[in-house]
């Protein structure tokens, strides 16, 4: 007697909408979608393999986190910020930042070096990988590992937030040549070396210092008098 042979069924992994929005984040946090660029529901359903209404709802998180615009009878756009709201999320992370620097010296241990000094090796083998996009968001979650471990989980969401648009806002206004030496830097990873250096030695004030410093030569990288934008094929991005 022959047995009937079972048909085999592939299930393929249908991202959550944490996941989605996770992805979609990270390609903001590396510059890979530029200020301005159109995510379309269709594009985003077909890549993420996933409905209308879940890339609904997480184009509706990212909004209210203000990283993309909801525009009526248009569609979701990539933030773009004007000069003002620019200065003004770096005067916040100055100042959220400052207070992240102060309570991480007071906690510090050798644990939260290593995880700090592990984070920065992550940083350096982006950067010997020739990986540009990771190294950014690397740097970028370097601050948010800082708040992390100062325990402070209501500053770090803000942070989050602050972070991430900080990404947008070099994406927009970055000048060219600070552009090329972002590509070309020697050692990309010393002002957050110095940190964890200051950190260290329980030196509040030269930490503090340190972070305004390395906040200050972000800020100054921009062209706040214009902003690039290109064309950005969401397919390639997503599934590259």
């Amino acid at each position: 007697m022959r047995k009937s042979s079972m048909s085999k069924t592939s299930t393929k992994h249908k991202p959550s909408d944490d996941e989605v929005y996770n992805r979609i984040w990270t390609a903001i946090m590396e510059r890979k979608l530029q200020p301005g660029t159109r995510l379309k529901e269709e594009d985003l359903c077909e890549v993420f393999e996933t409905s209308r209404g879940g890339i609904r709802k997480v184009l509706q998180r990212l909004a209210h986190h203000n990283l993309i615009k909801l525009v009526p009878n248009s569609g979701a756009y990539v933030a773009r910020a004007t000069v003002e709201e620019a200065r003004e999320v770096f005067q916040a992370r100055r100042l959220i930042e400052t207070e992240l620097v102060h309570e991480l010296v007071r906690c510090f241990d050798e644990y939260k070096k290593q995880a700090l000094e592990d984070h920065v090796d992550l940083e350096e083998q982006a950067h010997r990988d020739g990986d540009l996009n990771r190294r950014i968001r690397l740097s970028g979650e370097f601050h948010l590992k800082i708040g992390e471990l100062a325990g402070k989980p209501v500053l770090t969401h803000f942070l989050r937030e602050i972070v991430s648009r900080t990404s947008l806002i070099i994406a927009q206004y970055q000048r060219s040549s600070a552009r090329h030496a972002e590509q070309t830097a020697s050692h990309p990873c010393s002002e957050h070396r110095g940190l964890i250096e200051a950190f260290d030695k329980g030196d509040a004030a030269r930490a503090v210092q340190l972070m305004s410093e390395h906040l200050m030569h972000l800020e100054q990288q921009l062209d706040l008098d214009s902003g690039i934008h290109n064309a950005i094929d969401l397919k390639s991005i997503f599934t590259g």
